[in-house]
């Protein structure tokens, strides 16, 4: 009888949730109704089907181009691209607006040139919100002179959706640049689109998207951005008010990213393999995103990035989320505010125009931003609908029919037969949702070259701080465990973020009700129940993330962050508005004070009660250590850097700061912020959580951490770094932070750290660090600790002995394995700071399932940037080189592996093949006269020729005046042209082979050497100086020469006496001859 009662009982209870659940979902439609009048007009969308359009010409573009500036012509319309088209030698502006289906059927359009004045340019200067744009291959340059403003490949402006498109070529611009699109609005999608060439600006530059509000998911790029110093420069002519109002320092480069320049939005499932800035220039550059204050999940980058002040492998600088609750009566509230404030702002223009262009300015910037967060408002009021509440993150239930539960009920009551009666009820119900099958999105990221290594990083179950290192496997923890004790994931949730899925978990409802009331009905069967009256439910519902679709949760992630970021602008525009108006008309003015009063009746709404944020220092509160899985806003999650680091301050493997950004001033970032004007306490969230970096991280001056550089506001959840930070002039290098001032749990490091003050394994300095792991080498001046090189307290580095009892900071848990180093400061701390054996060290990381890495020590034998054998040796043991793997050959090269202590090895190394090229000439160390004895040609290494004296001696006639054997580097030739310095000028050279054998070899000159010939197996070199010749000749000689020219002159005088003597006779014959004397 009791049982039956009981079940009675569970069946009233579940019928009168059913009720309120319906009631829940009717209100909605009511309120919608009368809230119609004050709504923001949308555009009305012409749903009349309309024919088809097939483009296969230039000319067939141009058309539709022109049909398109009616931006309802392409609604509900289909164009489909049937050809490749060649715009090379056309004049073509791009299609002014696009609101229909754009079928591109894998075909390309190529030879694009945009050059004409404007902003909002590309292949579409709009898309519109509901069209679709895919499967299409766009080649060209989009280099729009005058303003320039908001210039995709793609698209100028997106609030449709781009899907599967390609981008190659070149886009330019002044702010919000992007591969695909400019601008992607908080309704706006791309995914699966890939970018290559080359992509610069001044601010908001993305490889994908300029500015994000929306969803960018599967997308790859691998164009350079901003990589040069032509592409780095900032005109003051291009600036604009909304360049100075948002960036970091106008006159600079800012906020440029491998993916997203800023994302406010969603960025999901996406690579970047191009390099990303220039050294020493340029403010928030990051692999995936400059700037980002939404989400990012699954990302993965492997491009170098270059930055002056903010580089990080994932995000340049991640800026605080305002966590506002939403219900839907809020929002609905909201919405009507809003478009109360756009009125006003619309009539302060007006009455400015006439008074300040500036002003003027300032209040159409903060139009757009109103406008924004209107925009925002109507999705998330479209997207709850359903009765989802998203500021909490939690389900109203709707719909329990999808329950299923068992529990037990306590009760008394008394009744009727006929059913009247009351009574009250306690009890607990657990209700578990009949899962509905979640269909992958369509374009699934594929690994396109990318080895198995470069997948999304797997995240692994998170070390769970331990006091204690005992053994003992901890418990299993509860499904509604606190967030410093995560829940353990299955194999099959590991495997679907390993490639970049979002995690798909089972909801399960904890219940606690409380019931109370009384009425009367008739029930009859066991399956239906009858019922009326009334009653109340109390409940308090603790639940993860249920699991919905990826476009609605994106959108719905995309939207908040939008609006909250559209806020908080728009209150910071008006606070400056209030100190500019003091010189103008009193309607201006008056104007101004009606936005004030609006943004206060804002902030009574955002609030709940105006009285509950009067104080100035409750107006932000972190609420970033809460954080759940179902967190979404300002967050990186389960994100790998695999690409080097580079910034003179602040470089993070996975971000380079994580600080609110409120100042213009870029070496100085402003830590507070805010306005009292807005009666409102914001929740702010800055979170990294399940990262991996594997990057190299050199920062030149400050901040440099394997996950985060410098770290104001936030925590750091669970992720490990292995990428060195090696900066020896740099302060403030820690393995996961350079600088902390505030939450790091559940961390881990092993790599090398150098630098000049604050070097610490877990944070150079740091606030609160719990549940850490370190396993380092760390090396620096002052303030060097396995743990941390100090501690932070409020804003300033303190005694370590207050820091350590501080109540506002917390250390405790965190253990590390060192032969060298103390915990913080080179003192250890017992409990908080606390060294183990190595073996100690690898028995608790193995228990709370921290990756392989932290437990091997491992050789890395690396050629050419390839590994060729990682082998694990014991920790503190020798490694034997003969075991070392063998060298791959190298055409034109000697190789050997680089040298390394491998008698005591206590860490991972990395040997390097070091390939030297074959000179041409080698030398012997021997020398004489300050000039090497001998010199051989060939294809040899660096290694000299070696000479050894040798008795050995030709026997040859003259005086033997050296003998060397010779050794000549191994090149693998028959033959070499030596080079000999010979002793004396009177030499002959002798060389013996491998058999004894000597043999006198030909030489000719070359300056000071005795060039020749030598065969490999001739060894041996002879230098004989040639006999002499004996005295006795050398004098028969000379007097012999003498003779010879005595003889010779004689000879000479003889022959010239006969000579005259003839002519004489000539004469005396010619004078008779004359005289005519005859005989």
């Amino acid at each position: 009888m009791e049982r039956n009662t009981a079940k009675r009982t569970l069946e009233k209870l579940l019928s009168v949730c059913i009720c309120l659940c319906m009631l829940g979902v009717m209100l909605p439609a009511q309120v919608f109704a009368e809230e119609a009048d004050t709504a923001q007009t949308e555009t009305v969308q012409d749903t009349t089907p309309k024919d088809t359009v097939y483009l296969s010409s230039a000319d067939d573009l141009i058309q539709l181009a022109e049909n398109c500036r009616l931006d309802s012509w392409s609604q509900n319309r289909t164009v489909v691209l049937e050809a490749d088209i060649d715009l090379s030698s056309v004049d073509f502006n791009g299609i002014p607006s696009f609101g229909g289906t754009w079928e591109g059927q894998n075909h390309a359009i190529t030879g694009l040139s945009l050059s004409q004045d404007g902003s909002v340019q590309g292949l579409f200067r709009y898309v519109q919100q509901g069209a679709l744009v895919r499967d299409m291959t766009v080649k060209g340059r989009i280099k729009p002179g005058g303003t320039r403003a908001s210039v995709g490949g793609i698209a100028g402006s997106n609030a449709g959706t781009i899907e599967n498109c390609a981008f190659d070529g070149v886009v330019s611009g002044t702010s919000q640049i992007g591969g695909i699109a400019g601008v992607n609005t908080v309704k706006g999608s791309i995914n699966g689109c890939t970018v290559s060439g080359t992509v610069y600006g001044s601010h908001f530059v993305g490889g994908v998207v300029g500015q994000n509000d929306g969803v960018a998911a599967n997308c790859t790029n691998v164009a350079s951005v901003n990589t040069t110093v032509s592409q780095n420069e900032v005109k003051l002519n291009d600036l604009t008010l909304d360049d100075v109002l948002k960036t970091e320092k106008a006159n600079d480069v800012t906020d440029a990213g491998g993916i997203a320049g800023n994302n406010a939005g969603v960025l999901r499932a996406c690579i970047n393999r191009g390099t990303i800035g220039y050294s020493h220039i340029g403010y928030n550059v990051g692999g995936i995103a400059g700037s980002q204050t939404g989400y990012v999940e699954g990302c993965v980058n492997y491009g170098t990035v270059n930055a002056r002040k903010e580089g990080g492998g994932i995000v340049g600088q991640m800026e605080p989320s305002s966590v506002l609750q939403y219900n839907q009566d809020t929002l609905q509230e909201l919405q009507g505010e809003l478009n109360t404030l756009s009125a006003l702002m619309n009539k302060a223009t007006n009455d400015a125009s006439a008074s300040s262009s500036e002003l003027t300015s300032q209040l159409n910037d903060l139009t757009g931003r109103v406008d924004s967060a209107r925009e925002a408002v109507d999705t998330l009021i479209d997207k709850t609908v359903n009765g989802f509440d998203i500021g909490t993150q939690t389900i109203n239930i709707t719909d329990l029919t999808k329950l299923t539960g068992q529990g037990t009920i306590n009760g008394s009551g008394n009744g009727s037969a006929d059913g009247s009666g009351n009574g009250n009820i306690n009890g607990t119900i657990e209700l578990v949702p009949t899962p509905e099958p979640t269909e992958e999105p369509e374009e699934t990221p594929e690994p396109t070259e990318t080895p198995a290594v470069t997948q999304a990083p797997a995240v692994t179950e998170a070390p769970t701080a331990a006091p204690d290192p005992d053994p003992t496997a901890a418990p299993a923890p509860e499904p509604n465990q606190p967030d410093d004790q995560p829940a353990e994931q299955s194999e099959d949730d590991r495997e679907g973020e390993a490639h970049g899925r979002p995690r798909r978990n089972e909801p399960t409802f904890d219940v606690d009700l409380d019931f109370g009331g009384e009425g009367g009905g008739d029930a009859g069967g066991d399956v239906t129940i009858d019922h009326g009256g009334e009653g109340q439910i109390d409940s308090n519902i603790d639940l993860t993330v249920p699991s919905i679709t990826l476009s609605d949760r994106d959108s719905i992630t995309a939207a908040r962050s939008s609006l909250n970021g559209s806020l908080a602008s728009i209150i910071d525009g008006v606070s400056s508005l209030n100190t500019n108006t003091g010189s103008h008309t009193q309607a201006l003015i008056q104007d101004v004070q009606a936005i004030s009063s609006q943004l206060n009746k804002i902030g009574d709404t955002l609030a709940g009660a105006a009285d509950q944020s009067e104080d100035d220092n409750n107006l932000f509160e972190d609420v970033s250590d809460s954080d759940t899985d179902g967190d979404t806003e300002g967050k990186v999650f389960n994100c790998m850097n695999l690409g080097e680091v580079n910034a003179d301050i602040n470089a993070g493997g996975i971000t380079g700061a994580m600080a609110r950004e409120n100042d213009l001033d870029p070496e100085d970032d402003t830590k507070t912020s805010g306005s009292s004007s807005l009666n409102v306490t914001y929740k702010t969230r800055i979170v990294v959580r399940d990262c991996i970096n594997k990057g190299a991280v050199n920062v030149k001056k400050k901040g440099g951490g394997g996950i985060v550089g410098s770290m104001d506001m936030g925590s750091v959840l669970q992720s490990y770094n292995f990428g060195n930070l090696e900066s020896d002039d740099a302060d403030y290098v820690g393995g996961i932070a350079g600088q902390s001032k505030s939450i790091i749990r559940r961390s881990a490091a092993k790599c090398r750290l150098s630098g000049d003050n604050y070097v610490g394994g877990i944070a150079g300095s740091g606030f609160t660090i719990t549940g850490s792991r370190s396993f380092v080498l760390a090396d620096g001046d002052e303030y060097v600790g396995a743990i941390a090189g100090g501690l932070e307290s409020s804003n300033s580095i303190t005694n370590l002995n207050s820091a350590l009892q501080d109540s506002e900071s917390e250390q405790s848990g965190n253990y590390f394995v060192s032969e060298t180093l103390g915990g913080i400061d080179g003192v250890s701390y017992a409990g908080q700071a606390e060294p183990l054996s190595f073996q100690e060290f690898c028995d608790l990381t193995a228990q709370e399932g921290m990756p392989d890495e932290f437990r091997n020590v491992t050789l890395n034998f690396v050629a050419s940037q390839v590994t060729v054998e990682a082998v694990t040796v014991e920790y503190g043991a020798a490694f034997d080189m003969a075991n070392a793997p063998e060298l791959p050959v190298k055409g034109g090269y000697t190789a050997e592996w680089s040298d390394f202590d491998h008698d005591h090895v206590v860490f991972d190394q990395t040997i390097e093949a070091v390939y030297t090229p074959l000179d041409s000439v080698v030398q012997s160390g021997d020398t004489r006269n300050g000039l090497p004895i001998l010199l051989a040609e060939g294809a040899f290494g660096t290694a000299e020729v070696t000479l050894t004296p040798s008795s050995e001696s030709p026997g040859a006639v003259g005086t033997l005046l050296e003998c060397w054997e010779i050794t000549l580097p191994e090149d693998h030739s028959d033959s070499h042209v030596l080079h000999y310095l010979a002793p004396s000028d009177n030499t002959v050279v002798y060389l013996r082979d491998a058999d004894g054998s000597w043999r006198k070899v030909d030489t000719t000159e070359d300056g000071s050497y005795l060039v020749f010939t030598a065969m490999t197996d001739e060894t041996t070199l002879a230098a004989v100086e040639k006999p002499g010749i004996p005295l006795p000749i050398l004098i028969g000689g000379a007097v012999a020469a003498v003779l010879l020219v005595i003889l010779s002159i004689l000879g000479h005088k003889h022959r010239k006496k006969r000579l005259t003597e003839k002519a004489e006779q000539e004469r005396k014959r010619a004078e008779e001859t004359e005289n005519g004397w005859f005989y």
